[in-house]
């Protein structure tokens, strides 16, 4: 990811976020995946060193593409300790992109948007991109639900012009 592609292309970048493997793809004005990605830490660091590894990536991307858009789940609250992890990672989100729109999906919107049941599993929201986009390496769950993300807002946006 060291080579540096950024123009007055504007990108969407969509995150699916977890202090141990986020999920990231970026997209075009076109709604095209052009890079899926993971960030991985050691939970064998510190948290400290995790956030650090997690926003050196983000800055990366930043440093790559001119990101408009990042479009993110919405934070739910079901295992204490996780959910505090994952708003950790959102806050370093929220801080490096902070001169980009950002737009939230609850997770359960983003399963209707994007199957019709808000109640799809990660394995058939994974069959549903791989799908739409056979040309995309999706290596874990967390890289098709960033990409699924991406999908939902760019369908919500054009059902509302």
């Amino acid at each position: 990811m060291s080579e540096n592609i950024k123009t007055n292309k504007k990108y969407v970048i969509s995150l699916d976020l977890s202090l141990s493997n986020s999920g990231v793809c970026i997209f075009d004005e076109n709604e095209n995946p052009v890079d899926v990605l993971s960030i991985e830490t050691k939970s064998k660091y510190s948290h400290g060193e995790r956030l650090k590894t997690i926003a050196d990536s983000f800055l990366e991307i930043k440093n790559k593409y001119n990101i408009s858009t990042v479009v993110l789940e919405q934070g739910f609250s079901r295992f204490n300790k996780s959910t505090q992890c994952i708003f950790k990672v959102v806050g370093i989100a929220n801080y490096i992109f902070y001169e980009s729109e950002q737009i939230y999906y609850p997770p359960s919107s983003v399963k209707k948007i994007v199957s019709g049941n808000g109640k799809t599993d990660k394995i058939g929201i994974r069959k549903i991109v791989e799908n739409k986009f056979p040309y995309l390496k999706i290596e874990n769950e967390d890289q098709s639900d960033a990409v699924s993300i991406g999908m939902a807002y760019f369908i919500d946006k054009r059902s509302k012009q």
